[in-house]
């Protein structure tokens, strides 16, 4: 099999492997990883269906996708791995279920024939603004080297992201000002301003739930600023500013 491709039922062990854990402890922190990736890509964005361009039913033997119709889900992925989290030591029983559309009904799928190429899988975590597992980037295990042009797309996409806040942040400075200086608008215009003026007065909130991430997104879409569509992107490369409000640096 391609050194590219991975068996979903490896993955727990994988995960255990490389990072030292316990099979209990690697089955938690991959059901906490399908959770974020739910919320980035299966309630955020607008391909609420991408986890099946990630996962495919393939054969026993062969990880080639069946012709056979499977579509999967990530609730009942999130599933798999939280009754591993509950049943460590039935972890190669452990069944994915999945809606088979040839035969109009639910079924119960062996991970070891359920694939996905770990390139793929590690892009899906990155573009989520998740950590991604070392081993999906240095392949196999974490001993084992990626090659360079994957090392290289990772890092350009990295630095691509953290172009995208600078600049972004620059501009909304700019915008900001504009809003408070100009005076003689149109209707449209003035209205534009009003907008980003009463965002941009939101970043001063005190509140301790106060989430400062949301609120630049919420500037940026009111000032038509290109940046990070995801909140996780911004926490990423930002850090501990977008965690709190004014009131906790005053106490």
């Amino acid at each position: 099999m391609n050194d590219d491709l991975m068996r979903l039922s490896d993955l727990v062990p994988e995960y255990a492997r490389c990072y030292r854990v316990s099979t209990q402890e690697a089955a938690h922190a991959l059901h906490e990883l399908i959770e974020e990736l739910y919320v980035e890509h299966g309630v955020n964005r607008w391909r609420p269906n991408s986890i099946n361009n990630i996962f495919w039913v393939g054969g026993a033997g062969d990880p080639k996708r069946t012709s056979r119709s499977y579509v999967l889900y990530f609730q009942l992925l999130s599933k798999y791995f939280y009754n591993i989290f509950e049943s460590p030591l039935e972890i190669e029983k452990s069944l994915v279920n999945c809606y088979c559309e040839d035969d109009q009904q639910s079924k119960n799928i062996p991970a070891s024939v359920i694939f996905f190429s770990k390139p793929a899988f590690g892009e899906w975590i990155f573009d989520a603004g998740i950590e991604v597992p070392s081993f999906l980037v240095d392949g196999i295990t974490c001993r084992e080297a990626v090659g360079d042009d994957e090392r290289k797309a990772f890092q350009t996409k990295e630095l691509n992201s953290i172009s995208l806040i600078i600049n972004g942040l620059i501009r909304l400075i700019n915008e900001v000002d504009r809003a408070h200086a100009e005076q003689t608008l149109d209707d449209t215009a003035r209205r534009r301003a009003s907008a980003i003026r009463h965002r941009a007065s939101k970043l001063r909130s005190s509140r301790k739930s106060f989430d400062i991430g949301l609120a630049i997104l919420s500037l940026a879409d009111a000032a038509e600023v290109d940046m990070p569509k995801s909140q996780k992107t911004l926490r990423k490369y930002m850090g501990d500013c977008l965690s709190c409000g004014e009131d906790e640096s005053q106490e």
